[in-house]
């Protein structure tokens, strides 16, 4: 499993472990809760030693008052109706506000600096194009900019199917212009408490207006903003208004410009009232790969792997029609892990050759249905 892969893997079990803990708190299952944030600090410990800056010393903090939080956890107390008892003191259960405190975001606060550049994302060229003229121009030649008052900084939302890439584009776009990226999930942002969403919504984009240019990406950004209308979440009701204040936020003298991309993969799901002008002034589709595109891919995730000469990539590309990238790089890793099971049990070098790729290729299909590009691209049309 790849670094990022990892990454992700780690804070998807962090978060799945904090959320399950967390509930059993609340319904005083003391002995579940204590071991369900101790696995939680675990993961987010290991997420940290791969970290880097403030954003690791952050994640090691709220990993250690995880920690502490569940070892203050009395797991024979009596169950809900009794209390919880902290280690060395009189029965009192801990209040919901230091248990959220201890289990909150894992660090989204905290700024990356992306290498990945637009050399990078294979294909995607009128995508690029459209990201450089809304967002990369405007910050390049802010003198020429000032002269036709064009605004750097907005919204921008990049909208298609799964796997094609649209963090790979937020991530190089922050690369582009040397920002400040903030990478966001709804998860690190709703709270059930009353109050508190908002409350980490405004800390974010304040945050970010702390970088000379910053680049906030909310990836499922229509679990965050939801249409109203088909949500009766009092949480919603209160977290859309406070987004579209902040995106509204975005009229500024030109000083620390601030860029804001979504990506979903059901921009029919989001409020209407997000995608009006001064909010996300711009909406992209990011489609399938192109034949380049997955001519490109190819060489990229093959690259470095002993691959035999009876491969075609030319060929191998055009039988790819209607693979997402997710869905290509999957093919590679799978042949390449094949391959190197087979050089483990056979104590040679096995390669990644034809015959292997043409039985994955029946093995293995596109993630995305027709009927469901079918839908973005009527979507496109009419947007």
């Amino acid at each position: 499993m790849g670094g990022g892969a990892s990454q992700r893997f780690l804070l998807e079990r962090f978060e799945e472990s904090r959320e399950r803990g967390l509930a059993a708190y609340r319904a005083g299952a003391w002995q579940e809760a204590r071991y369900r944030l101790l696995k939680a600090a675990e993961y987010l410990y290991r997420v940290a030693a791969a970290s880097e800056g403030r954003l690791r010393e952050q994640r090691v903090r709220n990993a250690h008052r995880l920690k502490e939080l569940a070892r203050r956890i009395d797991p024979q107390a009596p169950p809900r109706g009794g209390a919880a008892r902290a280690e060395g003191a009189a029965p009192a259960r801990l209040g919901q506000a230091e248990a959220l405190e201890a289990a909150g975001p894992a660090g989204f606060r905290q700024a990356e600096r992306p290498r990945v550049r637009f050399a990078d994302v294979a294909g995607l060229e009128e995508v690029k194009e459209q990201i450089r003229l809304k967002l990369i121009y405007p910050l390049r030649h802010a003198e020429v900019a000032r002269r036709y008052r064009i605004r750097p900084g907005g919204g921008l939302l990049l909208y298609g199917p799964p796997g094609t890439g649209k963090t790979l584009i937020a991530k190089a776009v922050a690369g582009e212009v040397e920002a400040a990226f903030f990478t966001v999930r709804p998860s690190e942002i709703l709270s059930k408490w009353v109050g508190e969403s908002e409350k980490n919504v405004a800390e974010l984009f304040a945050e970010a207006r702390r970088h000379p240019v910053s680049v906030i990406f909310i990836d499922e950004i229509e679990a965050l903003v939801p249409a109203r209308r088909d949500t009766q979440s009092s949480v919603m009701q209160r977290v859309v208004p406070q987004v579209l204040a902040e995106l509204e936020g975005f009229d500024s003298d030109g000083k620390n410009p601030l860029l804001f991309l979504g990506a979903t993969n059901e921009p029919w799901s989001l409020d209407p009232a997000v995608l009006r002008p001064g909010r996300f002034d711009a909406k992209v589709y990011v489609p399938l790969p192109d034949l380049p595109a997955r001519r490109k891919m190819l060489e990229m995730y093959l690259a470095e792997r002993p691959v035999a000469r009876d491969v075609d990539l030319d060929l191998l590309a055009a039988r790819l029609e209607g693979w997402s990238g997710a869905d290509v790089r999957n093919l590679c890793d799978t042949a390449a892990a094949e391959s190197f099971l087979a050089a483990v049990e056979r104590g040679e070098e096995a390669v990644i050759d034809a015959a292997l790729l043409e039985r994955l290729l029946e093995e293995l299909r596109p993630s995305v249905r027709p009927e469901e590009l079918a839908r973005f691209e009527q979507y496109a049309r009419a947007n």
